[in-house]
């Protein structure tokens, strides 16, 4: 089989799978969270509110 075989859209490695986009546990707000799952807004809630 040549390279030629598999069309470019085709080929796992030309186009890698997207990592799936994290979302807070608590607010569900999509973007960056923590180890524990939390946006930093919701983590300095939770921190807040163990005081």
């Amino acid at each position: 089989m040549t390279d030629a075989a598999i069309p470019p859209d085709q080929d796992p490695l030309a186009n890698p799978p997207v990592p799936d986009q994290s979302v807070c546990l608590r607010c569900g707000t999509p973007g960056p969270v923590g180890d524990d799952g939390f946006c930093d807004k919701c983590e300095k809630a939770l921190e807040q509110a163990c005081l």
